[in-house]
């Protein structure tokens, strides 16, 4: 079997960490495949504006093709309007664009099928592109693709729905994802539930923990709550930052690590300044992806108070790595999550249930000792990316016989005649 895969998300060197889950996915995946092309877009920036902003350079950096672990890996720049309410019109852009390109690669690397990372844009563009060239689709729906934003207006609201119906499977991050794309559309697409698991084998055998906390500067003595993702507010970080203030003055050996994009830093210091804490957080920004193991390994808790979610991975490290964790109980996290058996659970934006949880798990031993050991087995018996690999690769084969045996929705035109 050869894959083209739409993702305009991917491991680069202007973000290194972007979609490392499924690009590990994908590194797996070709061993049972014989090909696997991933087209990665770019947002095309004339030379004159990277001139004025260096940042905007970056999306630069990368070859436009390389081969990298087994995938073949292409980049091509494409124009993009900026912003969540755009990506439908982005998704149609992204059509006419990489049709010519599409069409070079099926017939060179003989492709016998599109999938889509996110259903919006990619998922479209790839359901779009696979019916215009008459190929079998799939999709991954992540979860804010799903959950938010088709809401921003009617444009990405009638795309996605359509996408939903027309593709020929769907795969979903969490059953609770999958339950949601059932209602948006009257007729959709073969849907699953899959997980993408991770690396388990990345957590396994870390250096002691000592040995860790000398090498990333962090005190033997000191307790370290750790939040690991991008610090935007839908992740809840303003809601950790009141739960830490809530609980910095009863527990004053606790501290506070935040790694991962910092949107939002400057108004989380600034809270934390108020509350005289500042020297007890730590801000990394983005770090490298083999050293989130490093920081799990050095921490006692993680903290995911996040408001939406699909299935969150770094809650599937922690529980890899033995650390326990707090999550709300949103999306998919209870499917993994079972209070006080693989974690502790809270309601989304309830600062002062979250300091409790915390507290509770950092003021119990046995708690975060049967946390750890139920996580840990859990993810090596359903979450190793090395087992699920071989599953999807089934999942496929099948979803490529029923298209080519005629057993798929009808197709629906995509507006604008891309498809």
């Amino acid at each position: 079997m050869r894959l083209l895969v739409l993702s305009q998300m991917f491991p680069c060197l202007r973000h290194p960490t972007s979609a490392i889950f499924f690009a590990n996915l994908l590194r797996e995946l070709v061993r049972h495949t014989e090909r696997i092309v991933v087209v990665t877009p770019r947002a095309y920036i004339p030379r004159g504006l990277r001139l004025l902003n260096r940042r905007w350079s970056r999306w630069y950096l990368d070859p436009g093709v390389s081969e990298e672990n087994g995938l073949k890996i292409v980049r091509p720049h494409v124009p993009m309007l900026r912003g969540e309410r755009y990506l439908g019109v982005n998704s149609l852009l992204m059509q006419a664009s990489l049709s010519g390109l599409f069409g070079r690669i099926i017939e060179e690397e003989r492709i016998g099928m599109v999938l889509g990372y996110n259903m919006i844009p990619e998922g479209i563009a790839a359901v779009g592109l696979a019916s215009r060239f008459g190929l079998p689709s799939a999709f991954w729906a992540i979860g804010s693709d799903v959950n938010d934003f088709d809401r921003y207006n009617a444009l990405n609201r009638l795309l996605s729905r359509r996408c939903i119906g027309s593709g020929t499977t769907i795969f979903a991050e969490s059953r609770a994802l999958e339950r949601t794309i059932r209602t948006l559309s009257p007729a959709p697409a073969d849907v699953r539930t899959f997980y993408k698991g991770i690396d388990v084998g990345n957590f396994a055998d870390l250096p002691p923990r000592e040995e860790v906390r000398k090498r990333l500067d962090l005190s033997q003595d000191r307790r370290y709550i750790l939040f690991a993702g991008r610090l935007i507010r839908e992740k809840g970080v303003y809601d950790l930052a009141e739960a830490f203030a809530g609980i910095a003055g009863r527990l004053d050996d606790v501290d506070l690590l935040m790694t991962g994009e910092e949107t939002e830093r400057s108004g989380l210091a600034e809270i934390l300044k108020k509350e005289g804490l500042e020297s007890r957080v730590r801000f990394t920004g983005i770090i490298p992806y083999a050293e989130i193991a490093a920081y799990m390994k050095a921490s006692d808790l993680l903290v995911l108070p996040t408001w939406a979610e699909g299935l969150p991975n770094v809650v599937m490290e922690a529980m890899a790595c033995g650390l326990p964790v707090v999550a709300t109980d949103v999306g998919g996290i209870p499917e993994i999550l079972t209070d006080g058996v693989t974690g502790v659970s809270v309601p989304p934006r309830e600062p002062a249930r979250l300091a409790e949880a915390m507290q509770r798990l950092l003021g119990d031993r046995r708690l975060r000792s049967l946390c750890a050991e139920n996580g840990r087995a859990l993810m090596r018996e359903s979450f190793d990316v090395r087992k699920n690999a071989a599953d999807l690769a089934g999942m496929l084969r099948e979803t490529k016989e029923r298209f080519m045996s005629g057993l798929r929705p009808e197709p629906r035109p995509f507006p604008g005649g891309l498809a």
